[in-house]
């Protein structure tokens, strides 16, 4: 592939060099793009037990990539709680259902055609929040052609995890016939228990969840529905989790 390449940007300059014809637009080096969606529930990393949202929830984000590997971007999600106004009578929060906020850099590198590798953080921002649960987390990734491996290691003790706490996600995407592709991803979990300021820890390392599902565009609409199923693991005391059909709608643009 690489030869060949080199061979047609020779051909090219000739072209370009010994004819009238046109010369091809530049590629701009920024790119920008976006998406929404509507799913039936917010699971967060496979947590079906106490989920972020167990009704319809909204989503949509803006990203963007300069050719040099460089990538920046936001994400956000209506959540199905409150963490404001905690009443202690009730022992929960009263308030107006909170948004989650994401914001994300980071640089994506290639080792040869084949291979990528990814370094970057994301900063997660709870509007609005009583509680302690904005936090930093690294980003160290590895791909190969449709398989990707990750690992995002939180850097803050809050109420949902502890300094140190280490999620390793495998995915793999594969097209199909008719336009399908399958999605599948594999969720495990190091859960640090030495500066548990929230909560204690009995699991050290669990199997967290499996997720299997399929995606379809609508026609030539920009739009996409999805199903996936998640098998529920472990969390950090050891509760299974339970398993649950997830179905989505998207549009990127």
């Amino acid at each position: 592939m690489q030869f060949t390449t080199k061979i047609s940007a020779a051909l090219l300059f000739t072209l370009g060099a010994n004819s009238t014809f046109a010369a091809a637009p530049a590629v701009s080096e920024h790119q920008i793009s976006g998406n929404i969606a509507v799913i039936s529930s917010y699971y967060l990393r496979g947590l079906t037990n106490t989920p972020e949202n167990d009704k319809a929830t909204l989503q949509g984000g803006l990203d963007y990539s300069h050719a040099s590997g460089f990538y920046a971007g936001y994400w956000g999600s209506t959540i199905g709680y409150s963490l404001t106004d905690y009443d202690p009578i009730v022992d929960d929060y009263t308030g107006s259902d909170t948004f989650e906020h994401d914001f994300y850099l980071g640089y994506n590198g290639a080792i040869n055609q084949d291979w990528g590798y990814n370094l970057g953080a994301i900063y997660y921002y709870y509007y609005e929040s009583d509680a302690d649960v904005d936090a930093l987390e690294s980003v160290i990734g590895l791909n190969y052609k449709d398989f990707s491996l990750s690992a995002q290691t939180l850097w803050d003790d809050v109420t949902w995890g502890n300094t140190g706490d280490t999620y390793l996600l495998a995915s793999y995407s594969r097209p199909l016939v008719r336009d399908f592709t399958l999605n599948t991803a594999l969720g495990m979990y190091y859960y640090n228990d030495d500066t548990s300021q929230y909560f204690d820890t009995t699991e050290d390392f669990a199997f967290r969840h499996f997720n299997v599902g399929l995606s379809h565009p609508l026609g030539k609409t920009g739009a996409q529905m999805s199903v996936d199923f998640i098998v529920g693991g472990y969390d950090r005391v050891d509760e299974k989790q339970k398993n649950k059909l997830v179905l989505g709608l998207s549009y990127s643009f």
